[in-house]
């Protein structure tokens, strides 16, 4: 019997079994550190999922304009969402008068 690859993951012991997708990489201006984002898909799912090597976060920075970045759909709108959350608090940052600082970007201990 020949068996595809989504009827190799429907065992029960198997959970989320995704597919990759793809992986960009980029720095924000200024800042020396290499953000990694890499794109999945469940395998018994539309859904779009991207996992990042950091997130960031600047002290100083008023909350209610990091929160302000968010969004999710298809694998461009998931990439540009996440993308965009790191542009949007950066520039925020930036506009507040704050000195870029590779310490705003924290190291996501779930990536690998």
């Amino acid at each position: 019997m020949s068996w595809s690859t989504s009827e190799a993951l429907t065992d029960p012991a198997i959970r989320d079994p995704m597919s990759f997708r793809s992986e960009f990489k980029f720095f924000l201006r200024d800042i020396p550190v290499e953000i990694t984002l890499r794109s999945y898909s469940p395998i018994h799912s539309d859904k779009v999922v991207v996992r990042q090597s950091h997130t960031i976060s600047v002290p100083g920075l008023d909350p209610a304009q990091q929160a302000a970045c968010a969004d999710d759909s298809k694998e461009g709108e998931v990439i540009q969402s996440v993308i965009h959350g790191f542009v949007c608090i950066y520039n925020a940052a930036i506009t507040q008068g704050l000195k870029p600082d590779a310490a705003w970007l924290r190291r996501n201990a779930d990536f690998s």
